[in-house]
């Protein structure tokens, strides 16, 4: 019969630490996310800014691209549509 490998304090001690580090990098990310979010998307040119489902297969999204709004609408088995928005247009 085989004896099962010792467990040394040391790997204990690693595994712990480890694991405590995990944990407090999850509470700053948790703490600090709606910052974090911000400064991670601050450098995109496309933005969605908004997603609405219209029925189970198609959506009608709003694009910011380069501050300017576009409507598109999507629908199974066709090309997407493409609509510039206007600002004050309604």
């Amino acid at each position: 019969m085989q004896q099962a490998p010792d467990i040394s304090l040391f790997q204990i001690l690693t595994l712990v630490l480890f694991l405590g580090a995990l944990l407090a990098l999850w509470l700053y990310v948790q703490r600090n996310r709606d910052g974090l979010a911000r400064k991670m998307g601050q450098d995109r040119r496309i933005k969605v800014a908004e997603v609405a489902a219209l029925s189970p297969t198609d959506r009608a999204m709003i694009l910011s691209v380069d501050g300017q709004e576009f409507l598109v609408l999507r629908a199974k088995g066709t090309a997407p549509v493409v609509t510039e928005l206007h600002r004050g247009a309604l």
